[in-house]
């Protein structure tokens, strides 16, 4: 178990490192305001899309979204459970209502790649294998995150960057919803289930496989460039007139860091005893770990463009990664106790 709660520690502290070079650069003035605006138009017109039609288009296939449709379902379960928790503890915790929108958002869209990956191909490399079953748990986890993407990724991009706009759908535009994530997100998914697509485009032999490795080439750029983005807004002071009060911070660590972990086992347990996924530990642990990974980085890439909130949302982000040092480990060492003791 230290080897797990070590590298729980390392994945999220190694955010937090790129993230305190981002402030840095911020307050040095290398990373200006307009130069974050300019970053972050440039991540989601571009590296972000691109890294989901990677992604997505050599997951996505009919196979496992058939096989492993718990998975699947798990993602809007979580994020419409996580959307009502975050309305609930801002309410109870009186947090000022212009908040609300950034508080349910941040609890309903969890980082369900960019730390599930790491901290779960570290657990699969350190973990007895007894514990999680036969060779290649670190691949099988690969797998079951891409299929929770799936899911998972169209919908930031179909709900909260409409939502962050504080507009009405119906007032909408279509440019607003339309987002280019969103048509990578759609297009990965296309690739990766339609079969002479994903024949023209995605073996290393196919006729157009250099689109793919171009996105591939083009797709590690937006998770250093996020968390730099992340700090450099950090470095800047809240609009005056607008505090965020500890109340607002509470409310984020007690609906994504306490009550989502609880609602993830729970409903990972449901699931289980039900028969409806495959008999396989790893299964569960990546289920569990997509219910208590801190906010999503995308959402300040979100309120970044659209000129609302960013400051705002990059300090309840850097607070949601800084306690989660502590709240991810304890819960994986748990998660890990509960499948070795209850499950198998």
């Amino acid at each position: 178990m230290k080897e797990i709660a070590l590298c729980s520690f390392y994945s999220v502290a190694k955010l937090v490192l790129v993230v305190l070079a981002g402030v840095w650069l911020g307050r040095r003035g290398i990373l200006d305001k307009a130069g974050r605006q300019s970053l972050s138009r440039l991540i989601m017109t571009l590296f972000l899309p691109c890294l989901l039609v990677d992604s997505l288009s050599r997951n996505a296939n009919l196979d496992n979204l058939c096989k492993w449709g718990a998975m699947a379902l798990a993602a809007p379960v979580f994020c419409a459970a996580g959307f009502l928790l975050g309305h609930l503890c801002a309410r109870l915790l009186k947090v000022p209502r212009s908040q609300h929108r950034y508080i349910a958002v941040s609890n309903s869209f969890g980082n369900s790649s960019f730390l599930p990956m790491p901290l779960l191909a570290t657990i699969c490399a350190v973990a007895p294998a007894a514990l999680l079953g036969e060779p290649g748990a670190d691949q099988r986890s690969f797998a079951y995150i891409s299929i929770y993407l799936t899911v998972h990724s169209p919908l930031i991009w179909l709900f909260a960057y409409p939502y962050m706009t504080g507009v009405p759908l119906r007032e909408l535009g279509w440019r607003r919803l339309l987002n280019p994530p969103l048509f990578g997100s759609l297009l990965g998914i296309l690739i990766g289930t339609v079969p002479w697509l994903n024949r023209l485009m995605v073996p290393s032999d196919a006729p157009l496989h250099i689109v793919i490795d171009a996105c591939r080439m083009t797709s590690p750029a937006v998770f250093p460039c996020a968390l730099i983005v992340l700090g450099a807004n950090l470095a800047e002071k809240l609009p005056s007139g607008e505090q965020l009060p500890l109340r607002s911070y509470g409310a984020l660590a007690l609906g994504r860091l306490v009550l989502m972990p609880v609602f993830g086992m729970l409903y990972t347990t449901l699931v289980f005893w039900l028969g409806w996924m495959p008999h396989d530990p790893v299964f569960l642990l990546v289920m569990m770990i997509e219910a208590s990974v801190p906010t999503a980085t995308n959402l300040v890439l979100i309120a970044q463009v659209l000129h609302k909130g960013e400051v705002l949302m990059s300090r309840l982000l850097l607070a949601s990664y800084c306690l989660c040092i502590v709240t991810l480990t304890l819960e994986i060492i748990f998660f890990l106790y509960a499948i070795q003791h209850w499950f198998f």
